[in-house]
């Protein structure tokens, strides 16, 4: 199995907060680092994390890592849960960075790799934009947005050198056809965002590491449907275990998945410590996702993606006022 699966970085996805990520490297793989230095020079979502038995990792859960998920407590990561409070923008304007990172290199990506646009909530075809950009020199997005902003970001690849003249927003169509490039993106913003926030890294896909996974899961990617990933969080906005997640519709080939020690596992019960869960050939349209405890079936919230053909939609699963 090649090490674009095997080799995994489990941030998850934008989170309201810098939440605690969890960084599985394969045994037979480079070591990732012998100082706190080496994370840092890697840059991107590095940056900030400690050098572990040759492994960048987050601080644990308590640490002096921020969160601002708006569900903070002391009653225990589920204690927020029947009393979740949004939290009030105290400016009109915040700053955002959301770092982007190769599933298959753990490397942040170049500038050139892809392009962003930041899109208001109703504009589900991006048409009028808020935000153009590209990765900054450390592979991370520098967005400005709205206070309580929760509309998405679309992020598409730049096409090869080969299909120069070819626009790299043709990805929109999604037609299945694209070589092995970033597979095209939404980034949905759950909670809202409501203050200056550093965002969990985004593991951007390529079209062969997706096939793999798929290829795992003993199913194949049917580029006329769409995929959701997600990570779940807790009450402080941390990775969380044992959250069992499901979609409101799906077709014959829907496939949902949890990721175990680094692999996605098809009969799992539940998350592990990475948080992370997902669906492949999810029906196109409006999609509605909702966490549960596995244990108890208390649910814990939902969230709104909308999906497209061959795209990845990416959001959290975060407790829900």
């Amino acid at each position: 199995m090649a090490n674009g699966l095997r080799t995994l970085i489990f941030c998850g996805v934008a989170t309201a907060a810098l939440a605690a990520c969890s960084l599985l490297l394969d045994p037979d793989s480079e070591s990732q680092c012998s100082t706190d230095q080496d994370c840092t020079n890697r840059g991107g979502g590095f940056v900030g994390l400690s050098c572990v038995n040759n492994v960048c990792v987050a601080p644990e859960a308590g640490a002096d890592a921020p969160t601002d998920s708006g569900t903070a407590n002391d009653g225990g990561p589920w204690g927020c849960l029947g009393n979740v409070t949004v939290p009030e923008a105290s400016t009109a304007n915040v700053s955002v960075t959301v770092p982007l990172v190769n599933l298959s290199t753990q490397m942040p990506l170049a500038s050139s790799d892809v392009v962003a646009r930041v899109c208001a909530k109703i504009d589900v075809n991006c048409t009028s934009p808020l935000q153009t950009t590209q990765p900054d020199a450390q592979g991370a997005l520098q967005l400005t947005l709205t206070a309580g902003f929760d509309g998405f970001v679309v992020i598409t690849p730049n096409l090869p050198p080969s299909d120069a003249g070819a626009d790299a927003s043709a990805a929109d169509a999604g037609d299945g056809a694209l070589p092995d490039v970033y597979v095209p993106s939404f980034v949905f913003f759950n909670p809202p965002i409501e203050k200056d926030t550093i965002y969990s890294t985004i593991v951007m896909v390529k079209t062969s590491a997706l096939e793999e996974i798929a290829e795992v899961e003993g199913t194949t990617i049917d580029p006329t449907l769409g995929a959701v990933f997600m990570e779940t969080v807790d009450c402080n906005a941390q990775p969380a275990a044992g959250v069992s997640v499901t979609i409101d519709s799906t077709t014959a080939s829907t496939q949902g998945f949890y990721f175990k020690q680094g692999l996605p596992v098809l009969n799992a019960p539940s998350t592990d410590v990475s948080g992370y869960a997902g669906f492949v050939n999810v029906p196109l349209g409006t999609r509605t996702v909702t966490g549960k405890l596995e244990s108890t079936q208390q649910e814990i919230g939902t969230a709104t993606v909308f999906t497209r053909a061959s795209f990845i939609s990416y959001t959290v699963m975060a407790p829900s006022p």
